[in-house]
C-alpha cells in the first residue's frame, strides 16, 4: 500500500457538508432578526458543549464545544491516534492547537467513525507532516464522495432552517448535539482519503494501543464504534449522544433503519466499557452507568420501532402514529432522551414511510385534493376567504398557534399577496419557535418565519472551488444533469447527443425523448458519432466546473469542439436543462412562476 495519497483540501467541503449536510451555512445574512422567546430547557442544554478539552484517562482526551462534533486524541507510546477530525480545517487546528499542549507525539492514525462532514473534513490538518494511517468502514470513502448528489438543493435549502444558518447571531442557542454549525465564509476543508478499511471488524495496533472498529449501522449505513480493550474506553460513534436520536432528521434522508440501530447498540452493551466517550455531547464513566444508559437509550429506540409496527399492523396512519406512540414515563423522563436533536413524533412517521411508503391507507389519499384544491375546500367552509380569515386572525388571538398555522397556509396558497395572512403565520411561527425545546423545530420555525417576512426562499449560496469539483466524476454530474430537465422545453424534443472527454477517457451519450433525459457512459471505442445529432468533444474539468457555476458557459461552450453541429445547438440543447426555482410549502405553484 502506497503512504502517498491525496490531500482533498479547502474545497471539498463547500461542495459537499455545507451545500449538502449543512446547507449554506457559510453565508452572511442582512436579514433583521425575528424575534422569539427561548425555551428554558434548550437555552439550558448549551451548558453540556462548554468548550474545552476533556481529560477521560491517563491518555485520552476529547475536545469538546469547538464544532457541532468532538475530536478525541488517544496518546500512546510513540505517537497518537486521532478520532474524527471536525468540520473545518480551522476548527481541527484550533483543537490540535489544543492537543498539542498535552502531546508532541505525531499523528499515527485517523480514525473516521462515519462519513458525516462534521466527523472527516478537518483530516488534514492533523495528518499534515505524519502520514498517519487512515481508518473507516469500506463504504465511507465512496458515501463522502457521493454526498453531492440530484437532491441537493432541496436537502440544502432545507438543512439551512434546520441549523438556523439564516438567523441573525445569538439566535441559534445551540443545535441539539453541539453547539453550532461552524462554517463560515473563510471555512476551507480537507479530508483523507482511508488506507484502512474494513466490512465487520477490524482489530489493530498503533503506538503501543490496540483498538478493534466494529460495523455498527445506526444514524448511517457506515457508522463503526471504536472498542479500547486495554483502557475500557468505548467510542460510539453518533450511535449515542446526550439526546433522543435522530431517528429521522428533518433535512431529509434515506430511512435510518431503527433496527439495526437499536442491534448495534446492544453489540456495544456486550463490551464492558467503563468509559463512554460520545462524538457529540460529554464522557459518561462508570460500567453500571454505562450499561443502564445504553440500555435505556436502545429501549426507547426500540420501542418506537415496535409501536409504530404495532399501530400499523392496527391501520393507523402516520398522523395517528405521530399522536399515539409516546415513550413510557421512565425513558421520556431520562435526560439523555429529551428532544434536543430527534423527536418521538418525527420517528414514528419515518417507520411508516420507511415500512409501507407514502400512502396511508385511507382512500381519501388515494387521488387527493390539490393544495390549492383544499384551501378552497377550507374557505368554503368558513363561508368565504373573508370568514377564513377572520377564523386565522381570532386563533392567534387565543394563542391556538398550531391551528392558525394550518388556516394560514391555506389563505396564502389562496391569496399569496394577503399581507396580514402572511402576518398571523408569522406571529404563529415565532410563538411555537418559542416554545420548542428541539433546535432543529425551532430553527425552521423561525426561519420560514424569515422567508415569508423578506419575501426569499434560503439556497445554498457558497460555491465550491476547482479543485473540489475534479475531485468528483462524470457520472455524478450528468446524475445531477438528468434530474434538470424541464418537462415543458423538452417536451416536444427528440434529441440526440453525444459527448466525448479525451482527458478522462470517458463519452457519455444524452438523449432527450418527450420530457425524459436518457443519460448512458459509453466506450470511446464503442460510439458511432453519425447516429447523433451533435458531436461534442469536451474537457471534463471545464464541463465539471461549468455545471457547478463556477465557471462561465458562454465561453466553455465555445471552447469545445464540435465535430457534428455547433456551439449554437448545444447551447439551445442545455437550455433544456433548467434547475427548477425553489418555492416555500405555502406557496402555489404559479406564485413561484411569476417570481
Amino acid at each position: 500500500m502506497s503512504s502517498k495519497r491525496p490531500l482533498y483540501t479547502a474545497t471539498l467541503a463547500l461542495a459537499l457538508a455545507v451545500v449538502l449536510i449543512f446547507g449554506g451555512c457559510a453565508l452572511k445574512t442582512s436579514h433583521p432578526a425575528i424575534p422569539a422567546g427561548a425555551n428554558r430547557d434548550l437555552v439550558q442544554h448549551s451548558k453540556i458543549f462548554a468548550k474545552g478539552v476533556e481529560k477521560v484517562s491517563d491518555n485520552i482526551h476529547v475536545a469538546i464545544g469547538y464544532g457541532i462534533s468532538n475530536s478525541i486524541m488517544i496518546e500512546g507510546d510513540d505517537g497518537v491516534i486521532i478520532v474524527d477530525t471536525m468540520t473545518t480545517r480551522e476548527e481541527a487546528a484550533e483543537v490540535l492547537a489544543e492537543f498539542r499542549t498535552i502531546s508532541d507525539k505525531p499523528v499515527m492514525a485517523i480514525i473516521y467513525t462515519h462519513s458525516h462532514p462534521d466527523h472527516v473534513f478537518g483530516a488534514d490538518v492533523f495528518a499534515q507532516g505524519s502520514d498517519p494511517a487512515v481508518y473507516a468502514h469500506e463504504s465511507t470513502e465512496g458515501l463522502v464522495k457521493h454526498l453531492l448528489t440530484e437532491v441537493r438543493p432541496c436537502i440544502g435549502t432545507r438543512s439551512m432552517r434546520m441549523y438556523g444558518n439564516f438567523l441573525a447571531p445569538g439566535q441559534v442557542h445551540n443545535v441539539g448535539i453541539g453547539p453550532r454549525v461552524g462554517i463560515g465564509p473563510e471555512s476551507t476543508m480537507g479530508f483523507v482519503r482511508p488506507t484502512r478499511t474494513f466490512s465487520d471488524r477490524l482489530t489493530d495496533e498503533v503506538a503501543g494501543i490496540r483498538f478493534e472498529l466494529i460495523h455498527a449501522p445506526g444514524e448511517t449505513d457506515d457508522q463503526i464504534v471504536v472498542w479500547l480493550p486495554d483502557q475500557k474506553v468505548l467510542i460510539p460513534g453518533d450511535n449515542f449522544y446526550w439526546a433522543f436520536p435522530n431517528l429521522y432528521t428533518i433535512r431529509g434522508t434515506p430511512f435510518r433503519s431503527l433496527k439495526n440501530w437499536y442491534r448495534s447498540i446492544d453489540a456495544m452493551r456486550d463490551l464492558p466499557a467503563e468509559y463512554l466517550v460520545p462524538c457529540h455531547s460529554r464522557p459518561i464513566v462508570g460500567k453500571e452507568r454505562i450499561g443502564s444508559i445504553l440500555t435505556d437509550y436502545r429501549d426507547a429506540i426500540q420501542y418506537v420501532h415496535d409501536q409504530s409496527i404495532r399501530g400499523m399492523n392496527m391501520g393507523m396512519t402516520p398522523d395517528e402514529l405521530a399522536e399515539t406512540v409516546i415513550l413510557p414515563p421512565h425513558l421520556a423522563s431520562a435526560p439523555y432522551l429529551q428532544h434536543f436533536y430527534g423527536k418521538v413524533s418525527w420517528s414514528a412517521r419515518s417507520m411508516f414511510a420507511g415500512t409501507l411508503g407514502w400512502f396511508d391507507g385511507d382512500a381519501a389519499t388515494l387521488q387527493p385534493l390539490t393544495r390549492r384544491e383544499e384551501a378552497i375546500l377550507m374557505a368554503r367552509l368558513a363561508g368565504g376567504e373573508a370568514a377564513l380569515l377572520d377564523h386565522a386572525r381570532r386563533l392567534v388571538e387565543e394563542q391556538a398557534w398550531q391551528a392558525a398555522l394550518a388556516l394560514t397556509g391555506h389563505l396564502i396558497r389562496l391569496n399569496p399577496e394577503l399581507n396580514e395572512a402572511r402576518d398571523l403565520r408569522i406571529a404563529a411561527l415565532t410563538a411555537l419557535a418559542g416554545f420548542e425545546q428541539n433546535p432543529n423545530a425551532r430553527h425552521y420555525y423561525m426561519t420560514e418565519a424569515l422567508e415569508i417576512r423578506d419575501r426569499f426562499v434560503v439556497h445554498e449560496t457558497v460555491k465550491p472551488s476547482a479543485a473540489s469539483i475534479r475531485q468528483f466524476t462524470l457520472s455524478g454530474f450528468f446524475d445531477s444533469l438528468a434530474v434538470n430537465l424541464d418537462p415543458e422545453k423538452s417536451a416536444a424534443v427528440d434529441e440526440k447527443v453525444l459527448m466525448v472527454f479525451p482527458d478522462a477517457g470517458e463519452a457519455f451519450t444524452i438523449h432527450v425523448r418527450h420530457g425524459v433525459a436518457e443519460i448512458r457512459k459509453r466506450s470511446l471505442e464503442g460510439v458511432n458519432g453519425e447516429d447523433f445529432d451533435l458531436n461534442v468533444i469536451a474537457n471534463a474539468d471545464a464541463w465539471k466546473e461549468m455545471l457547478a457555476k463556477i465557471r462561465n458557459p458562454v465561453a466553455t461552450l465555445a471552447g469545445f469542439q464540435y465535430p457534428k453541429g455547433n456551439v449554437l445547438g448545444f447551447t439551445r440543447f442545455m437550455t433544456l436543462f433548467t434547475p427548477a426555482k425553489h418555492k416555500l410549502p405555502v406557496e402555489s405553484l404559479d406564485s413561484v412562476k411569476r417570481r
